[in-house]
């Protein structure tokens, strides 16, 4: 049986095994908008249901290390926390290519978004734009920001959901059945 103690695992070390251990990890691939209302479009993989009623989820959002050694958040938890609201979408295996590439440290610019083949429309009940080729949608609003480490390492972000959408072909029996089509359903390489 293999032991780590954490205290002696490099940063690299404690992602790799804490990412190993704890599968699978659901892929929320999340629009948000900037104080510009430009759309940014991000992945993440720390995402999760924090309770069904009423209705909250998670994202966390790791910060990035600035030119100057400090953490900064990166552009979904600014949005989130300045907009008040997004929309996580549960991407399909034909969208894998597109959320890795939405996936960089820097965010995709609009002619990028383009290249993608990315379409949005409007939400119903949120102000940010869901993507309109994704099966499922949950629209959402910020309900607490919780600033996770000292210093601040990374941004705990609860959201409601408050309208969610599903394409007709996922409905079976009136349940939502989005696997196999999900990209959370692919296998780990």
């Amino acid at each position: 049986m293999m032991e780590w103690p954490v205290s002696a695992l490099t940063a690299s070390e404690k992602y790799t095994l804490i990412t190993d251990c704890v599968v699978p990890r659901p892929i929320a691939w999340v629009s948000s908008v900037d104080v510009l209302g430009k759309v940014n479009i991000a992945p993440f993989s720390y995402f999760n249901i924090v309770s069904s009623d009423p209705l909250i989820v998670s994202l966390s959002v790791n910060r990035r290390i600035a030119d100057n050694g400090c953490c900064e958040q990166k552009d979904t938890a600014l949005n989130l926390l300045s907009g008040g609201d997004c929309v996580i979408h549960i991407p399909s295996h034909d969208h894998a290519p597109a959320v890795h590439a939405t996936g960089s440290s820097t965010p995709p610019s609009d002619a990028q978004i383009d290249a993608l083949g990315l379409q949005f429309c409007a939400a119903q009940a949120v102000k940010t734009p869901r993507i309109q080729n994704c099966a499922v949608a949950l629209e959402g609003r910020l309900l607490q920001n919780i600033e996770v480490g000292n210093p601040v390492v990374a941004d705990l972000i609860l959201v409601e959901i408050v309208h969610i959408f599903a394409a007709d072909d996922l409905m079976h029996n009136g349940h939502v059945h989005p696997e196999p089509y999900s990209i959370n359903a692919m296998k780990r390489p």
